[in-house]
């Protein structure tokens, strides 16, 4: 799994890793005070728990004490699906009409790979169809998109979900973003016209002893800089130059990076170019047959640092 969002010829930031400086946290929750709106599922067979984590791999909390976690001393059971829910609306989430919308959180996971594991699916229904995050087109910068450290489409578990497997090395910091309102109507009533993000989890027949999802610090943010046009050339780890757009711009890096993957798409969402890298500091852009328009550029570094740049080409 990889670990992993203008009609002028200029580059502009969209996201990357995001910069810091322009994210906004609207609420957090770390799990040691009950927070009204997150919502376990009650059936017999759920595994979910909050509280603090005993076991080997899940040996205690990203922030102490407590996580939430597909039990904090027992291996998860064969056969199994559990979720809980995320309410978000305006009620924990200030301007949520009408600004760019994302999660980030802090997991760990230990799972049998590419079978039993972990995703997020959306509801913007009030829980009447769902998405898979990463198949969700609601807007053009999709968590597909804007993912950092998300499963990607290749991650399938043994049900056709595309979802975290494996183990995670340490705690990963996963986000991933809307880049525009999220609602579909605007009467603006809890449960009416709230989003829901659901933590699923689930197993096959197989037993593994294995540990399971353990999350914590769960982030409602936004990044100020979707949507915002800025000329910024450096950022982070990369450096644009000529800029304006030309044949001859080229992305310039700080260091040297064994892999280096460049993947188009266009307004869409759609990738319309893919070109791959070895041992590389500077890369020449090559423009080749792309039209007039805005594109997102999503550079993969060495499999795990992804930045993701809004293109106009001219």
């Amino acid at each position: 799994m990889k670990k992993m969002f203008f009609l002028s010829a200029v580059f502009f930031i969209c996201t990357s890793s995001f910069s810091q400086n322009n994210i906004h946290v609207h609420d957090t929750i770390c799990f040691e005070n009950p927070y009204e709106y997150i919502k376990i599922d009650t059936s017999s067979q759920n595994l979910w728990q909050i509280g603090i984590p005993k076991k080997s791999f899940f040996d205690s909390a990203f922030s102490l004490p407590n996580a939430i976690v597909t039990d904090t001393i027992n291996f998860y059971s064969i056969n199994n699906y559990s979720y809980f829910d995320l309410l978000i609306g305006e009620f924990n989430y200030q301007d949520y009409y009408w600004i760019s919308f994302g999660v980030e959180i802090k997991h760990k996971f230990d799972t049998d790979t590419l079978n039993d594991g972990c995703y997020f699916t959306i509801s913007f229904d009030n829980g009447k169809t769902w998405d898979n995050v990463i198949n969700n087109n609601y807007s053009c910068l999709n968590p597909d998109i804007t993912g950092i450290n998300l499963y990607n489409l290749n991650d399938t578990l043994f049900n056709g979900e595309k979802g975290f497997s494996g183990k995670s090395d340490a705690w990963l910091t996963t986000s991933f973003y809307w880049s525009a309102q999220v609602t579909k109507n605007h009467e603006h009533k809890l449960n009416e016209d709230s989003v829901i993000l659901r933590f699923n989890f689930i197993s096959d027949s197989i037993q593994n002893n294995k540990e399971g999802w353990m999350i914590d610090n769960i982030k409602l943010i936004s990044n100020t800089d979707l949507g915002d046009i800025k000329t910024v050339q450096n950022f982070g780890n990369i450096n644009i130059y000529p800029n304006p757009f030309s044949s001859n711009t080229k992305l310039y890096f700080n260091k040297y990076y064994r892999t280096v993957e460049l993947n188009i798409y266009n307004i869409q969402g759609q990738l319309v170019g893919s070109q791959k890298y070895l041992n590389k500091k500077t890369i020449k852009i090559n423009k080749n047959n792309l039209k007039t328009g805005v594109y997102f550029f999503k550079i993969i570094l060495d499999d795990i640092i992804i930045e993701t740049r809004k293109v106009i080409a001219k």
